[in-house]
């Protein structure tokens, strides 16, 4: 574990001479707090890093191409001297995935933001890969249109880092995942030539779907023509409560497999359910004391005595009543958009009825669609307080998927608090997206024995998590990506694969250049 942060040292400064002599004055720059800024993006791990002010993987310096040629030139810069290039979004992703690991250049892409061609009649846009999220779909919203993608990082994600993780935004039910809304993208792989596919139907092997998901270890996506549609005219909302999480992932797999699309489709656990439908104080006054303290985000002292007994926790939730809400909600577009969600709205809950579905009503819907984003921006009091909160999004069969949730929990249990809701469902199969609460013990800051120790707790959270999750037959990540922290598991999900993704590495980056250290390549 290394120190806070010093000075750059004389490789810094060489390659940021360099490289400013290379793009221009203002493109490179290799001062602490630029280099504190891309030494990891949003890993929870990596934020108990940040709270203990260490920064143990620092960049040499930072670099802002304002264009494909300017990515070109330093590519091609690096690989004559075989210095890593880490392609760096908007940092909010949750798997360490740009954390370099081996110093070297962190590619900030940002500047490869300059305005969109929107083509409505042809539904399609196209867009430079550093362009932000949210910004993105404002622009489309301007000319009558949606990409339809809506992480709950839009407000601080990037097209690239979009790419790069095969990410999955909250409707993914109706327009589908990220790969599913690339129609060809522009890359440049490590020996600095620029890749562009056919916005056409692939030949042979799709190399377009090849590079997606590749977390910047193949190529570094520069531009990308992604599919649109006209922006949705009505909306339907609806929660409807089951009597049991299995119930409820019944119902949902009836409606995925009933030919019916909705725009949302997310099935919550029972502690979940209680919080999401109270009214007034009702519901937490039906909530065990210690529960309390975890969701109400309750202050240091309290939340840490709630959170070292987890396995406690984790069944005074099961004695909650049982109870499962679904959100629910489809979107029209054209002159009859409104009838048209409220049938398919209307069908929806006809086919749910016999699988035991209480409609609630609009409201939790409406307050679901209102208040979406908020969650992800409540992890810094918890961190605060002595805790670390974290994600992990998988996907199996729906066969598999009541198993897939009672193994993690009943892995993660002596480690940290679960929950858990069911989204991104299709006609195969389900994402589970669990949220661990655990301890991360007191006052990390300048205490390497503290944070080692919060670390510790941390990974072995991850590996019970982890092995769950491949003995139970689910996918790694739906669509957060691998990163530094599940890539050892990567062999199990791929097998004999893993030789074929090394010899694709060799292929594309021959020197080994682009984002070492991740994907076991």
């Amino acid at each position: 574990m290394t120190g806070p942060l010093r000075a750059a040292g004389p490789r810094g400064r060489a390659l940021e001479r360099d490289l400013s002599a290379l793009l221009g004055a203002g493109a490179a720059s290799c001062a602490p707090a630029d280099l504190w800024a891309m030494s990891r993006d949003c890993w929870p791990r990596a934020l108990l890093w940040t709270k203990a002010g260490v920064a143990p993987h620092p960049p040499d310096v930072v670099v802002w191409p304002a264009s494909t040629d300017e990515v070109v030139r330093v590519v091609r810069f690096a690989a004559e001297r075989g210095v890593a290039v880490v392609p760096f979004g908007a940092g909010s992703g949750v798997c360490g995935g740009v954390v370099p690991v081996k110093g070297g250049i962190a590619l900030d892409l940002k500047r490869l933001s300059g305005p969109p061609c929107i083509d409505l009649p042809g539904r399609t846009v196209d867009v430079e890969t550093g362009m932000n999220g949210q910004r993105l779909e404002e622009l489309l919203s301007g000319a009558g249109a949606t990409l339809g993608h809506f992480p709950s990082s839009i407000y601080c994600s990037t097209v690239g880092g979009w790419l790069a993780a095969r990410s999955a935004g909250q409707l993914s039910s109706r327009y589908g995942k990220i790969e599913d809304m690339v129609l060809a993208i522009e890359a440049v792989d490590g020996t600095g030539e620029i890749l562009r596919t056919q916005d056409v139907p692939a030949a042979g092997p799709d190399l377009l779907q090849l590079l997606l998901g590749s977390e910047g270890t193949l190529a570094i996506m520069t531009k990308a023509r992604l599919r649109c549609w006209p922006s949705p005219a009505a909306r339907w909302m609806r929660g409807l409560r089951f009597r049991s999480v299995q119930e409820g992932m019944a119902g949902l797999r009836a409606l995925m497999r009933s030919g019916l699309r909705p725009a949302v489709a997310r099935l919550y656990d029972p502690l979940d359910t209680l919080l999401a439908v109270r009214s007034g104080g009702d519901a937490h006054a039906r909530v065990p004391e210690p529960l309390r303290w975890v969701v109400e985000g309750a202050g240091g002292e309290a939340l840490r005595l709630a959170l070292r007994a987890p396995t406690l926790l984790n069944r005074l939730v099961e004695s909650l009543p049982g109870a499962s809400l679904l959100i629910l909600g489809f979107e029209g577009d054209g002159s009859c958009a409104s009838a048209d969600a409220r049938e398919e709205g209307e069908l929806a809950l006809r086919l749910l009825a016999p699988e035991g579905a209480d409609d609630l009503g609009p409201a939790p819907g409406e307050k679901w669609l209102a208040n979406r984003y908020k969650i992800s921006y409540r992890q810094s009091p918890l961190f605060s307080a002595g805790a670390f909160a974290d994600t992990m999004e998988v996907a199996t069969t729906w066969d598999r998927l009541d198993a897939l949730h009672a193994a993690v929990r009943g892995a993660v249990s002596p480690h940290a608090f679960v929950m858990a809701h069911f989204s991104h469902a299709y006609l195969e199969g389900c994402s589970i997206y669990f949220t661990f609460l655990g301890l991360a013990e007191g006052d990390t800051s300048g205490d390497p024995d503290e944070l080692e120790e919060a670390e510790g707790r941390y990974d072995a959270c991850w590996k019970a998590a982890l092995s769950a999750a491949c003995d139970a037959g689910a996918t790694l990540s739906h669509h957060h990506g691998i990163g530094l922290h599940k890539q050892v598991f990567l062999p199990r999900e791929h097998g004999e694969g893993m030789r074929q993704l090394r010899a694709l590495k060799r292929a594309f980056d021959p020197r080994g250049i682009l984002n070492p250290g991740k994907l076991l390549l």
